[in-house]
C-alpha cells in the first residue's frame, strides 16, 4: 500500500460531547502522521428529537476544524433503523463523503488513506460498507457482547452480531485494547486480532487543569476518589462497604451514571450515605484537578467478564497523578503491579490505608515515568507500525 496521507475515525462519540471521553477521539487528536478527519456519528431518531436544531440543519454536511483535526456532521442523522431508514441513509451520505475526499485528494484517496472504527460503532455497519474503503482497521475496545445492555437487548445484539460479522471479516487489520479480548475474538472469528491498548495524555494530568473545584468546598478530606462510567462494572456493593469501613473519609465519586445498566437498589443506597459525594461528570479540562484533590485513586471493578477483559483508561489517568491508585484484580493492571495496589472487597479499605502510607514521592514519579510510554502518540505509532 501506498504510504497513509489521511486517516478517517468514525466516531463513537461527538468530537465536543463532553460527558464521557473515549479513545477514538484521543487517537484522533493525537494522530499527527497524516491528515486526520473525525465523523460524529448519527444522533438516530430518538436524540434528534431531544435537539430540534438537529433537524434543521440535518440535510447537508457540516465541517469545522478542531486543532488538527477535521471534524464532519453528517447529514441524515436523524433517521431511524427502523423499515432500511437508517441503510439507504448511510447510502447516500457514504456517496457524499466519498466525493468530499474525492475533491480534496482526488478519486484515488483510497489507496493512501486509512479508516478506522471502534467497536462501540456498531450502528455504521452499512456506512463502512458503502465506503468501501481500501485499508480498514477495526479496534475492539471493550467486549461489547458481554455487556448486560448488549446480550440482553435483541435488537442491539443483533446489530452488534452484524457488525462484528462485517467488520472481522473486511478489515485489513484488527486489534484490541486486551489480552482477554485478542484471545477470545481471535477464536471466535478464526483471525488474527493485535494488541493496541488504551493510552493517556501524561501532562495533561500534571498540574490542576482548568477553573476551581468548587463543588468540592465543602466536602471535607481525605477524599477517595472514583472516576469514569458508572455502569454494570463498577462494584457499587464494594463502595457501599468502603462508605461504611470510613465514615471518616469523603468518596466522591465522578462520572456519568447509566441509568439501567448498574444495579438502582445498590446506587441508592450508596448515593444515601452520608460521606458519598456524586458530582456528576466533568469536563476533560477540569478533571486533573479533581484527581490532585484525592488523598487515593479508587478503580472498583467487578469480576464480571466484560469488566475483567477491559482496559480502563481510568487506570493510566490514575498513574498520571502520581497518586496512589488502588484497584480490584484486573488483568489490565498485570504490567503496573508494583504501582498498583490490589484488594478484593473485603481488603479493599485496608489496602487504601497501606497505599497512604507506603505512597512517597519517589514512587509517584516513577509510576509517572513508567506511565510516559503509554501516551497517545505511542498508540498511533505502534498502529502505524501494524500497518506496515
Amino acid at each position: 500500500m501506498e504510504k497513509i496521507r489521511a486517516v478517517v475515525f468514525i466516531g463513537m462519540n461527538p468530537w465536543h460531547y463532553s460527558a464521557i471521553n473515549d479513545s477514538v477521539r484521543f487517537l484522533a487528536a493525537a494522530c499527527t502522521k497524516a491528515d486526520c478527519h473525525y465523523l460524529d456519528p448519527p444522533l438516530g431518531l430518538r436524540n434528534s428529537l431531544t435537539q430540534p436544531a438537529s433537524f434543521s440543519r440535518g440535510f447537508s454536511w457540516r465541517q469545522e476544524v478542531c486543532g488538527s483535526v477535521r471534524v464532519y456532521q453528517s447529514p441524515l442523522g436523524f433517521a431511524p433503523v427502523s423499515f432500511g431508514m437508517r441503510q439507504q441513509a448511510d447510502k447516500v451520505t457514504a456517496a457524499q463523503f466519498d466525493a468530499l475526499l474525492a475533491q480534496r485528494y482526488g478519486t484515488d484517496w483510497r489507496e493512501f488513506t486509512l479508516v478506522y472504527i471502534s467497536s462501540w460503532s456498531y450502528t455504521q455497519t452499512y456506512f463502512v460498507k458503502y465506503l468501501q474503503p481500501k485499508n480498514l482497521v477495526f479496534h475492539i475496545l471493550d467486549d461489547s457482547f458481554a455487556f448486560p445492555e448488549i446480550k440482553n437487548d435483541p435488537r442491539v445484539l443483533a446489530g452488534n452480531n452484524l457488525f462484528f460479522k462485517h467488520m472481522m471479516r473486511d478489515s485489513n487489520l484488527v486489534v484490541a485494547v486486551s489480552r482477554e479480548l485478542t484471545e477470545k475474538y481471535s477464536a471466535l472469528y478464526q483471525r488474527d486480532v493485535h494488541l493496541l491498548k488504551n493510552g493517556v495524555n501524561v501532562e495533561h494530568f500534571q498540574g490542576p487543569g482548568e477553573s476551581g473545584q468548587p463543588d468540592m468546598a465543602e466536602i471535607k478530606d481525605p477524599v477517595l476518589m472514583y472516576t469514569g462510567s458508572i455502569n454494570s462494572w463498577v462494584d457499587l456493593p464494594l463502595l457501599i462497604k468502603l462508605a461504611e469501613d470510613k465514615p471518616d473519609y469523603s468518596l466522591v465519586l465522578i462520572g456519568h451514571y447509566y441509568a439501567g445498566s448498574a444495579d438502582e437498589h445498590h446506587w441508592q443506597a450508596l448515593l444515601n450515605k452520608s460521606n458519598v459525594y456524586w458530582l456528576n461528570s466533568k469536563p476533560f479540562a477540569m478533571l486533573p484537578g479533581y484527581l490532585h484533590r484525592a488523598a487515593a485513586l479508587l478503580l472498583p471493578r467487578t469480576g464480571d467478564e466484560h469488566s475483567l477483559a477491559s482496559d480502563p483508561l481510568k487506570l493510566y489517568e490514575y498513574m498520571s497523578t502520581g497518586k496512589p491508585v488502588v484497584s480490584t484484580g484486573l488483568p489490565a493492571i498485570d504490567d503496573f503491579r508494583r504501582f498498583v495496589y490490589v484488594a478484593d472487597r473485603e481488603g479493599f479499605a485496608a489496602k487504601i490505608d497501606q497505599a497512604m502510607a507506603e505512597h512517597n514521592e519517589v514512587l509517584a514519579g516513577q509510576q509517572i515515568d513508567v506511565i510516559r510510554n503509554h501516551s497517545w502518540p505511542a498508540r498511533i505509532d505502534e498502529l502505524f507500525s501494524m500497518i506496515k
